[in-house]
């Protein structure tokens, strides 16, 4: 038998049979698992409080030697999920992030960096008062780092660099973005400054997101494209979208237009949560 001793955090769990619940960790050590904690539901002493979502654990994992599922023989608390669960709003949020970890991380491939980015994230949502701006900016920061990442200050077919003022398009297939001579033949048309807006977001703290100036309809343009580019390339309905927007109503106008979005700055470093 392998031991390991990792932190984790618990994406979702399930009852298994009389006395036992199925737990999905994103660990530090082993990227996405599936465990299984032994009496779980029976023992009130073993587990008590640490396997809701959200919670983040110091875990001790043993793997038996013929390939059956990996055990959760023990686990000390080290964040509670109460505090992502109100206002209802930031739980949704956190809940859609838990959900792309659980479909979209490769199982068994552990990743440092992506770790530290859903314990930074973890953070924010804590802190920040929730918003649909805050909801795009993860969702699309999440699968850019799960090898999903939009092309947005460039065109994906010809490169040639998307300005604020172009009538620029965007189109899943190719990637992303078109500029006004590859948008001729397809794809939906988007002001270049919603693209750089979308791009600066992506190289900006999720904290920064007011110096954006994207407002309510900029956004709900930007969850179109997002929705469109995620259902070409990843192919699945996340089960957490329909609560969220539910749970985050948008309202008011836009501040953002072809003609007045953002410039963008370009920075070679990790992309920061």
């Amino acid at each position: 038998m392998t031991e390991h001793r990792t932190r984790a955090l618990v994406l979702r769990s399930y009852d298994q049979r009389e006395s036992d619940r199925i737990v999905h960790l994103y660990t530090e050590q082993l990227g996405r698992v599936s465990v299984v904690a032994k009496g779980a539901r029976r023992s009130k002493k073993r587990f008590p409080g640490k396997l809701e979502s959200l919670t983040v654990l110091n875990a001790r994992i043993v793997e038996p030697r013929r390939g059956a599922i990996a055990r959760l023989e023990g686990a000390t608390l080290v964040e509670p999920f109460e505090g992502l669960v109100q206002p209802l709003g930031r739980y949704a949020i956190a809940c859609q992030f838990c959900e792309l970890l659980d479909r979209l991380a490769a199982e068994r491939e552990a990743s440092a960096e992506l770790f530290e980015f859903a314990m930074g994230v973890l953070g924010v949502l804590r802190s920040d008062p929730p918003d649909r701006l805050l909801a795009l900016l993860l969702l699309v920061k999440t699968i850019s780092r799960l090898g999903y990442r939009p092309q947005l200050a460039s065109c994906a077919m010809c490169d040639e660099p998307i300005a604020a003022r172009d009538a620029a398009g965007f189109e899943p297939r190719h990637g992303g973005a078109l500029c006004p001579n590859c948008r001729v033949g397809g794809g939906l048309m988007t002001p270049g400054g919603l693209l750089l807006g979308l791009e600066r977001g992506l190289r900006s703290p999720l904290r920064g997101r007011a110096e954006l100036n994207l407002g309510p309809d900029a956004v709900r343009r930007l969850e179109l494209l997002t929705d469109r580019f995620f259902r070409f390339h990843i192919g699945i309905e996340l089960r957490s979208t329909a609560f969220l927007r539910q749970s985050l109503p948008l309202a008011g106008g836009s501040r953002l237009s072809a003609r007045s979005g953002p410039q963008i700055s370009i920075r070679t470093s990790q992309d920061p949560p």
